[in-house]
């Protein structure tokens, strides 16, 4: 019988049962990912790591009384948001699941792609999903245990934020007689939160400024752009942090030079080391540091982008009534020659 519960788990692709979870107790045994809520954000975290548990729970000598002695997961994610960079197996291990050491695998625990690939070493950046299918050759197993511990490491960290799902496509559970065990399975899910993303509203045309902090942003409408003084504002409230502002140059530009970009924390203003300003053909970034508190955020530049578009405009129309009106001086040549 046992060697028939390892053959079974090679071929197991249609004889599991499986109940999709719900938020309540599960009657009975159920994968999981643990945590369920992973946030990160809105400070940069493209490169950052984080660590998920992969575990199956819940296996008692009541709901499973002959115990269970194969296991398989498939578990996805959104490829696009995160890659995975490592994993370690916890099949047969002490706080995992199954009787070690000795195991039999069916699917190798580890990264594959999506024409069913295992990747054996790093980078895994075409991976698309996590598998293991094992069986135990020394008896069955009751209890809670972890399957795999697996770490990403975030990719993208889109505006205003992201959700990805790390989702089993794909669960088997089988007992010590090599029976398909009814199971749940729960879901997590990984949330990013981006950059605050503001928009600047002036003659009809919206300017993207990007603020990129670990502070709670709050700002008025347009980031009170005041094109007297060539400058937004912005609120932040934090225990003592930093900022890093994207202008567009359509909006607001200066001399990448702090004498001609003023950047004022509660009309203070903030002057080195505490502020590092680049730039390059569209955009002006402005890095700087504050305390704990409220605090009201003044950028001022030397110039205001759409003043020069209202010049342009003027020199535009002016232009066209010098076209207009030599056409029209041409065309009453021709008339008159008729």
């Amino acid at each position: 019988m046992l060697l028939l519960s390892i053959l079974t788990l090679a071929v197991i692709a249609s004889a599991s049962t499986m109940r999709t979870a719900s938020a309540q107790t599960y009657p009975g045994p159920y994968y999981a990912v643990e945590p369920s809520q992973t946030t990160m954000g809105p400070s940069p975290a493209i490169g950052q790591t984080f660590t998920v548990n992969v575990t199956l729970r819940n296996v008692t000598h009541t709901n499973v009384p002959a115990g269970i002695q194969g296991v398989e997961i498939h578990l996805t994610w959104n490829t696009t948001l995160i890659e995975p960079i490592s994993s370690t197996s916890k099949v047969g291990a002490t706080g995992g699941v199954l009787i070690g050491p000795s195991i039999l695998y069916a699917l190798s625990p580890g990264f594959y792609d999506n024409q069913d690939n295992m990747i054996a070493t790093a980078p895994y950046t075409n991976a698309t999903h996590f598998e293991v299918a094992a069986a135990s050759t020394v008896g069955p197993w009751w209890g809670d245990g972890t399957i795999a511990q697996i770490t990403f490491q975030v990719d993208q960290q889109p505006l205003p934020s992201a959700t990805c799902p790390l989702a089993f496509d794909y669960t088997a559970l089988r007992d010590a007689n090599a029976v398909a065990t009814t199971h749940s399975r729960a879901n997590a899910t990984y949330t990013i939160s981006g950059t605050a993303y503001e928009t600047v509203t002036y003659n009809a045309v919206n300017y993207p400024v990007a603020i990129v902090s670990d502070s709670i942003i709050t700002a008025p409408t347009s980031l009170g752009l005041n094109t007297t003084s060539k400058s937004i504002t912005f609120n932040v409230t934090s225990t003592g942090s930093y900022c890093n502002v994207t202008i567009p140059k359509t909006l607001l530009s200066s001399t990448v030079d702090e004498s001609n970009w003023t950047i004022t924390v509660n009309g203070s203003a903030v002057t080195l080391p505490n502020e590092v300003i680049t730039d390059n053909s569209t955009h002006a970034f402005l890095w700087f540091n504050f305390t704990a508190g409220n605090n009201v955020i003044v950028i001022s530049a030397t110039q205001v982008i759409p003043e020069f578009a209202a010049t342009n405009l003027i020199l535009f129309v002016m232009a066209t009534t010098l076209i207009v009106t030599a056409t029209a001086k041409t065309l009453r040549r021709r008339k008159f020659h008729y």
